[in-house]
């Protein structure tokens, strides 16, 4: 009975863990995916897209448990194909802390017109688009 718990028990951890590599852009077949690469320094993060040179905040996202982002920690943005044109560039604000306080933000980078989705990775020398289809 003990072995049968103890299987029970760790099979379900498995499947609430999702069992595998965070989710990019690429396998979500759409969206921006960020790789953090920042020494685990950050606790919040908002994307900044810029549309026709202007800037419009996007989603914000922390840890649940206010954790800060570790180096390979992906992020997933759901930004669809429709919302992308030929004068769309997307920036990160980052923060140490949880309420985005004190935040500074990166430069922003031209994302590929007509792609379905584009991964990025974030560093010491900002945010760099990797791959993009």
């Amino acid at each position: 009975m003990k072995n049968l718990l103890l299987t029970a028990s760790v099979a379900a951890m498995v499947l609430l863990s999702g069992c595998g590599a965070e989710k990019t852009a690429a396998d979500h077949g759409s969206g921006l995916s960020v790789e953090m690469q920042s020494g685990g320094q950050y606790r919040h993060v908002q994307l900044i897209r810029y549309e026709n040179g202007e800037k419009v905040p996007d989603e914000s996202v922390v840890n649940a448990d206010g954790s800060q982002f570790e180096d390979g920690e992906v992020i997933w943005f759901d930004i669809q194909p429709g919302q992308w044109t030929d004068t769309t560039a997307v920036a990160l604000t980052v923060s140490t802390v949880g309420t985005g306080v004190g935040a500074r933000q990166t430069k922003p980078v031209k994302l590929k017109d007509g792609a379905s989705w584009a991964h990025a990775v974030f560093g010491d020398d900002g945010l760099t688009i990797k791959e993009t289809e």
